[in-house]
């Protein structure tokens, strides 16, 4: 089957991650309608899409013209029908909660063209059960983007059980012109490839701390320091959302076991919401940026969560999900690895 070419993009939701796909989209030349349900969701996206873009001129990595040219092919609406009307793809960014994007797919596939690919940005919901809301599931699949869109170069692309084969293809060379490298994810499994091993691995993090082991500094620190990792864990949930990780954690709980259940720490900060950097506290305070000495790091053994992050990589693969090689090259571009799993 020959797709049609994707030329105008409509993003449902205005957030962190719709307004950054809905940059990304229109630097690359596409037309983009991005909907939200309230003007000022709307009015505080433009706002964040042109401040980012002006720091890029800023920076020389972008012109003036450029700047210009992309800021008017994105147009903002309230109207639903008016973004996926005559959009060739919808790609769907509302918060993580599967009855939410269930009656916005609903919706959006009742007034969406017939041939329009209609993507979902989950991060962990089943795209089966998902496609389930929208009247022609073979148009239907998962199109992961991370966060921030406009720096991350790794789409996680999910087909459902009936995606038709063109779609995925569209979808992926989509991607490409985006500047982002796709990778598909062979199996719909909670967290695909990269949210299953790392979302994993902080939550045996939380065990440890909760176990009284180690202090969050020392794992922190060794695993920033020894491990050559961006953060440690526990800043690195504070920068992700207390919130998001509990929620993807309980969804894991209920798909694959509870083994992935929450530790207590999570739990504990995400009940008195403390959700790390965006409530000011999580793991830290951020009153003042906290700083981890490289020294605090010296007797945590960081293979002690490098086995975590190669025994769930080993599950991925056993799981028919992705093979070793994509499980490695999405872990490098999606969680900033220094090496994959496998290469460790």
């Amino acid at each position: 089957m020959v797709e049609t070419e994707i030329k105008r993009i409509a993003v449902l939701g205005a957030g962190v991650m719709g307004h950054g796909i809905a940059q990304v989209a229109a630097l690359s030349g596409f037309e983009v309608w991005v909907r939200d349900i309230a003007q000022e969701i709307l009015d505080k996206a433009r706002e964040r899409i042109e401040g980012s873009l002006r720091r890029s001129v800023e920076r020389g990595r972008l012109t003036e013209d450029a700047m210009r040219e992309a800021l008017s092919r994105i147009h903002m609406t309230l109207d639903l029908k008016e973004a996926v009307g005559d959009a060739d793809l919808v790609i769907e960014a509302v918060p993580e909660n599967l009855d939410l994007k269930r009656r916005v797919w609903s919706e959006t596939s009742q007034l969406a063209r017939g041939d329009t690919i209609l993507a979902t940005n989950t991060s962990s919901l089943s795209i089966n059960e998902l496609a389930e809301a929208v009247s022609r599931p073979e148009r239907f699949l998962g199109m992961h983007f991370f966060n921030p869109p406009t720096r991350m170069k790794l789409v996680e692309v999910i087909p459902g059980e009936r995606t038709e084969q063109g779609v995925v293809e569209a979808v992926m060379e989509t991607a490409e012109r985006m500047g982002k490298t796709p990778i598909l994810v062979r199996k719909d499994r909670p967290g695909f490839i990269v949210n299953r091993i790392l979302i994993t691995y902080l939550n045996e993090a939380a065990k440890l701390l909760e176990r009284g082991e180690y202090g969050k500094e020392q794992i922190d620190s060794a695993m920033q320091y020894k491990a050559k990792m961006p953060l440690g864990p526990f800043m690195l949930i504070d920068l992700i959302g207390v919130d998001v990780v509990y929620h993807i954690l309980k969804v894991f709980e209920e798909k694959l076991g509870p083994e992935y259940a929450p530790a207590k720490p999570i739990v504990e900060l995400y009940e008195a919401g403390k959700l790390g950097r965006k409530t000011g506290e999580g793991f830290y305070n951020y009153a003042e940026r906290p700083t981890i000495p490289e020294e605090a790091g010296e007797a945590f053994d960081p293979e002690i969560l490098w086995r975590v992050i190669r025994g769930e990589a080993e599950k991925v693969v056993e799981e028919g999900i992705a093979p070793k090689e994509d499980v490695d090259k999405a872990m490098k571009l999606g969680a900033n690895l220094p090496k994959g799993p496998f290469e460790v």
